[in-house]
């Protein structure tokens, strides 16, 4: 990886003239500074945003980087941007958002190479995903809101899907429920899918063969109409109760349900699972609902950040939240089968 010193060398000037260049701390002339950029390109030089920190030149600015390709598909991004804002500036810093696919480092590569900000929180985590690997070879300061495949040595704040998907089942369970459909977002390719829906489609079916309950995957779009069509599917196979892990869809499908003339809880339980607590509220009728705190891990990912651009180990800085319940009455144990009439 190119240094400060291969790039004054390449460029013909000091290091000094670099730092400079890129801090901004000293007028530079105009053919310097283009010669010194020049030579940033041409080796792919990213400034280490960490060093300058330690340095005492920080930008004050967090890069918030959001897969455009999962938006909407995981948490309450408007909340969770709204809290990881706030946290942010009670800490003094700002945030700047960049929206990009996951498999596409290079807005990324630039806005470090730029020395823009002092490190990055990552949102809609994929389990193979390219800025991930480039924050990691460039050294930058970063926090994952989610996991990669591989979260050795690195910062991240996650749902704990496993204890989650534990506790959705066994509420069902408990109550009777042999048969659960599992409303998701469309198939992935597991080589390149958002974690969360890998993560909460093995952590559910795992919990369901503990507790010997029958889960029947749904995929649909994360819209309206997809959860719309997708409640024939669900009617059809006869699933008593329903863990709605697509919020978007979540809506169409008790709409469906409600046209169709099935009652819940009385006919269909249904409890929404992952997605942020207050998701349950916006439906008629509202929903139970097991899922992480999102305000919170916002919070905790921007101190973590902060925490790693101060210098603290990667490694130190991980956290699953605890799912938290709240019943509203949206489950019930499920009605017993019509007897068949006897024949003549």
């Amino acid at each position: 990886m190119a240094t400060m010193a291969d790039v004054a060398r390449l460029a013909g000037v000091s290091r000094s003239t670099v730092s400079y260049v890129l801090s901004g701390t000293r007028p530079i002339s105009a053919d310097t500074r283009e010669r010194v950029l020049a030579a940033m390109e041409s080796l792919d030089y990213a400034p280490n945003v960490l060093a300058r920190a330690l340095a005492g030149t920080r930008t004050g600015l967090l890069g918030l980087l959001l897969s455009t390709e999962a938006l909407g598909q995981g948490v309450d991004t408007a909340g969770y941007l709204t809290a990881a804002a706030d946290e942010a500036r009670a800490r003094g810093s700002h945030l700047m958002l960049l929206p990009g696919p996951a498999d596409d480092a290079g807005p990324v590569r630039e806005t470090v190479r730029q020395g823009l900000v002092d490190g990055f929180v990552v949102m809609e985590v994929y389990t193979a995903d390219a800025r991930v690997d480039y924050l990691r070879e460039a050294g930058v300061p970063f926090v994952l809101v989610g996991r990669t495949d591989d979260v050795e040595g690195t910062a991240f704040c996650d749902a704990d899907f496993d204890a989650a998907a534990e506790e959705a089942v066994a509420h069902l369970a408990e109550r009777g429920h042999r048969d659960v459909a599992v409303l998701t977002g469309p198939a992935v390719d597991r080589s390149h899918a958002p974690g969360f829906a890998v993560r909460s489609l093995a952590a559910v079916d795992a919990a369901a063969r503990r507790h010997g309950v029958r889960s029947r995957v749904v995929p649909t779009a994360a819209t309206f109409a997809g959860g719309w069509d997708a409640y024939a599917g669900i009617a059809a196979a006869g699933a008593t109760g329903v863990l709605l892990c697509n919020e978007p869809a979540g809506l169409g499908m008790i709409s469906a349900a409600v046209a169709a003339g099935a009652r819940v809880p009385q006919d269909l339980s249904v409890l929404t699972v992952f997605a942020g607590t207050e998701t349950g509220e916006l439906t008629r009728p509202r929903l139970t609902s097991i899922g992480p705190d999102h305000t919170a891990m916002a919070r905790r990912a921007i101190e973590f950040l902060l925490r790693r651009v101060a210098g603290e180990p990667a490694a130190d800085l991980q956290m699953l939240s605890v799912p938290v319940f709240l019943d509203r009455g949206s489950t019930a144990a499920p009605r017993p089968p019509r007897p068949v009439s006897p024949g003549p």
